[in-house]
C-alpha cells in the first residue's frame, strides 16, 4: 500500500516542476563556481596590476618633485637623488605594509631595495629568479622598449628571503636620471583572497541549496493534488472546447479566444484566412497586438470586468490589424468561458464590417454631394435673382451720380456769391456752410457705396457659378504671376517697402484657365498686402516645380500680424472674414479655394499670431510634362 502510494505521488509530480529546480541548482552551482569565481579572480588580478600601476606612477611623481627642486636650484644632484632614494625607501602599503618600491639604472645597478640593502650599488644583470628569466634585465628591455610596462617572475616573500613566490611587478623608467623604479604584487595574496571568498559562496551556497530543496519539496508536495484537480477541469474543459470547436470553425465571424493577460490561444479558420497569420504566429501574439492602440485601456477595462465576475459587455466597434498591416473594421462581442464559477477564458466573436463602412460612407458622401448641389443650385438661382435685381438701381445710381456732382459743382459758384452776400442761411433744415462740406463726401460714398455693391453681386456670381473653369489654356505659371504682382503693384508699394518675388526655372506648362489661376494670385497677394500694419514687413512670393510629387507650386508668404487656429480653421468658408469694416466680403478665398480644387490642386495656409502667414498652392501637372511643353512650343 505504501509503495503504491509512493507511485502514485511521483506519477502526479509534473517534470515541469522537478526539472526547473534540478536545472536552477545546477545552474546557480555552475554560474558560481564556473562562471562568477573566475571572472572575479580575473578582475581582482586586474585591479591588482592597475593598483600597482597607479602606485608606481605616484612613487614616480616623487622623484619628478625632487628632479623639479634640482633644476630650480633648491638642492644639488646628489642631495635630490639621496632624499628621493630616503622618502622611497620608506614607502610601504598593502595589508601589512610590507610591500614596498625598489629602484635600479639602466645597465642594470640596483640603486634602492628596503628588503636586500645587500646588492645596493651592485651589477644585478645576471640577477636570475628560480625559473633563470633575468628579471633586472627584463625591467630594462620594458622601460627601453615602451617606457613602462609589467614583468612576471619569482621573488622573495617581502620581507622572508628565504620564501620564494610569483610576483608580477610593474616598472617605470625616469630618464632625468637614468632610473628604473618599480613595485609588485604577489600572486599568492590574490590567491589568498580568492580562497576566503569561495569559502564564503560555498557556505552561502549549501545553505541556499538547503533552502530551495525545502521550498520545492513543499511545492512538489503541494502541487500534486492541485495538479490532480486541474488535470481533471482541463479534461473537462477540453469537453466543453471540442463542443464548440466545430461551430466556430465554420462560422463566417471571427473567433478568438484569450486568457486574462489577453495571450490568444486559439482563432477560427475564418481569421485565419482574413488576417494572413499561420498558428504558430497567432499563438505567439496577444489580442492587444491586433487593436487600435488607443483603444487598449478601455478593451482592458470590459477583460477585467469578464474575469471579475460581470456580465459581457454590449456589442462595440473596434479594428483588428491583419498581417499587412491593413485593419479591418468589425463590430464584435465578448463571451466567457466559466468554469466552477469562474472565467478561464474570453472569446471575441468578431464581423467585418468593411463593407457596410464603405456603403455607409458613400451614401454620407452622396448624400453631402446632393446637399451641395442642391445649395448651389438654390444659390445661383437667388444670386442671379438678386444681382439682376440689385444691378438695375445699382446701374442707375452710378449712372446719375456723376450727373449729380456735375450739377453740384455748376451751382456751387452761385451758392457761395449768395454766401458771400447774406451770410449762412439754411438749405434743407441744414447750414449752407455745412452742406458745402458734406455734399462732395456724400456723393463720393454713394459712388463709391455702388462700385462696392456692384463688386459683391459681381463676387457672388463667381462663387455661385456651377462646374470648373475650361481649362483649355496651356498655363505657364511665371508669366500668370508677374501680370498678377503687376496688376496689384500700386497695392504692394503702398503695402511694404521689402517685396520680393522669386520665379523657379524649368516650370512646366499645365492645362489650366489662365485668367482664374491669375485670379487666385492677385488674390492672395491683396491679403498679403492687407495683413501688413506696417510698411517695413516684408513680403515674399515664390514659383517652383516639384517633380517629384509633378506640382506647380506657389507661395506668397507675409510678415503680418498673421491668424489665431481657430481664424484659420474657417478662412475659406464663404462670408467668414475679419475685414469687415474695411469692405471685406468672405468671398475671396472661398472662390480661390475652388479655383484651385477646380484645377485638381490644393491651397494650404499656415500662420502664426504676431510673425506672418504663408499661403501655398499647389497645382498638380497632369499628362506627360514634355508633351504639353511641347504642344505649347
Amino acid at each position: 500500500m505504501e509503495a503504491k502510494t509512493v507511485k502514485n505521488w511521483f506519477q502526479v509530480i509534473p517534470i515541469r516542476i522537478l526539472l526547473p529546480v534540478v536545472l536552477t541548482v545546477a545552474l546557480f552551482v555552475g554560474t558560481i563556481f564556473l562562471l562568477i569565481l573566475p571572472i572575479l579572480q580575473d578582475r581582482m588580478m586586474n585591479d591588482k596590476r592597475e593598483m600597482i600601476r597607479e602606485l608606481t606612477e605616484t612613487a614616480w611623481s616623487v622623484l619628478d618633485g625632487y628632479r623639479k627642486k634640482e633644476i630650480s636650484g633648491q638642492m644639488s644632484p646628489a642631495d635630490a637623488r639621496r632624499r628621493a632614494i630616503d622618502e622611497l625607501r620608506r614607502l610601504r602599503y598593502g595589508t601589512e605594509s610590507k610591500d614596498y618600491f625598489w629602484i635600479n639604472d639602466m645597465h642594470p645597478y640596483l640603486i634602492m631595495h628596503p628588503y636586500r640593502p645587500d646588492l645596493e650599488g651592485k651589477d644585478i644583470s645576471g640577477f636570475s629568479d628560480p625559473n633563470g628569466k633575468k628579471l633586472f634585465v627584463e625591467f630594462v628591455k620594458i622601460v627601453k622598449n615602451r617606457g613602462a610596462g609589467y614583468v612576471d617572475y619569482q621573488w622573495q616573500w617581502k620581507d622572508d628571503p628565504q620564501r620564494i613566490v610569483p610576483k608580477i611587478s610593474y616598472v617605470k623608467g625616469f630618464d632625468p636620471w637614468g632610473w628604473i623604479i618599480g613595485t609588485g604584487i604577489y600572486v599568492e595574496d590574490v590567491r589568498a583572497e580568492i580562497a576566503a571568498i569561495t569559502r564564503r559562496l560555498t557556505a552561502v551556497c549549501l545553505a541556499i541549496l538547503l533552502l530551495i530543496i525545502g521550498l520545492s519539496g513543499y511545492v512538489i508536495w503541494q502541487s500534486a493534488g492541485s495538479q490532480r484537480r486541474q488535470r481533471l477541469a482541463d479534461e473537462a474543459l477540453r469537453e466543453s472546447e471540442e463542443k464548440y470547436r466545430l461551430l466556430a470553425e465554420t462560422a463566417r465571424e471571427f473567433i478568438l479566444a484569450f486568457d486574462a493577460g489577453g495571450r490568444i490561444t486559439y482563432v477560427n479558420r475564418a481569421w485565419h484566412e482574413a488576417s494572413g497569420f499561420d498558428t504558430d504566429e497567432m499563438l505567439a501574439m496577444t489580442i492587444f497586438e491586433i487593436m487600435p492602440s488607443d483603444e487598449k485601456p478601455t478593451f482592458q477595462d470590459r477583460l477585467d470586468l469578464l474575469y471579475s465576475g460581470g456580465t459581457a459587455p454590449d456589442l462595440f466597434e473596434t479594428g483588428l490589424t491583419v498581417k499587412s498591416g491593413e485593419r479591418i473594421p468589425v463590430e464584435a462581442t465578448l463571451a466567457s468561458l466559466m468554469d466552477a464559477g469562474k472565467t478561464v477564458r474570453v472569446f471575441i466573436t468578431a464581423r467585418d464590417v468593411t463593407e457596410k463602412k464603405r456603403a455607409e460612407s458613400q451614401a454620407r458622401l452622396h448624400r453631402e454631394q446632393l446637399f451641395q448641389a442642391d445649395k448651389m443650385a438654390t444659390l445661383g438661382t437667388l444670386v442671379s435673382g438678386v444681382a439682376h435685381e440689385i444691378n438695375n438701381p445699382v446701374t442707375f445710381i452710378m449712372l446719375n451720380a456723376p450727373i449729380l456732382q456735375q450739377a453740384w459743382q455748376a451751382v456751387l459758384p452761385i451758392l457761395d456769391d449768395y454766401h458771400r452776400d447774406h451770410g449762412d442761411f439754411k438749405v434743407g433744415r441744414m447750414d449752407y456752410s455745412r452742406l458745402r462740406e458734406r455734399i462732395p463726401l456724400l456723393l463720393a460714398n454713394i459712388s463709391d457705396g455702388a462700385e462696392r455693391v456692384k463688386t459683391i453681386v459681381g463676387e457672388l456670381k463667381d462663387f455661385a457659378r456651377q462646374g470648373p473653369s475650361e481649362m483649355v489654356d496651356h498655363v505657364e505659371i511665371n508669366p500668370i504671376v508677374a501680370k498678377a504682382v503687376g496688376l496689384v503693384g500700386n497695392l504692394i508699394k503702398r503695402s511694404t517697402h521689402h517685396f520680393s518675388a522669386q520665379y523657379g526655372p524649368d516650370i512646366p506648362r499645365f492645362k489650366g484657365n489662365s485668367q482664374k489661376i491669375g485670379q487666385v494670385v492677385i488674390n492672395l497677394l491683396v491679403n498679403a498686402c492687407q495683413a501688413l500694419p506696417d510698411p517695413e514687413q516684408a513680403i515674399r512670393l515664390t514659383t517652383a516645380y516639384e517633380a517629384s510629387a509633378g506640382q506647380v507650386v506657389i507661395e506668397v508668404t507675409d510678415e503680418g500680424c498673421g491668424m489665431p487656429e481657430e481664424v484659420l480653421q474657417r478662412i475659406r468658408n464663404p462670408f467668414f472674414t475679419t475685414k469687415r469694416e474695411s469692405g471685406g466680403t468672405g468671398l475671396g478665398l472661398a472662390i480661390a479655394d475652388r479655383i484651385v480644387e477646380d484645377h485638381g490642386g490644393a491651397m494650404r495656409f499656415t500662420s502664426t499670431v504676431s510673425k506672418g502667414t504663408t499661403a501655398r498652392v499647389c497645382l498638380t501637372v497632369t499628362g506627360p510634362v514634355s508633351s504639353l511643353q511641347k504642344e505649347s512650343s
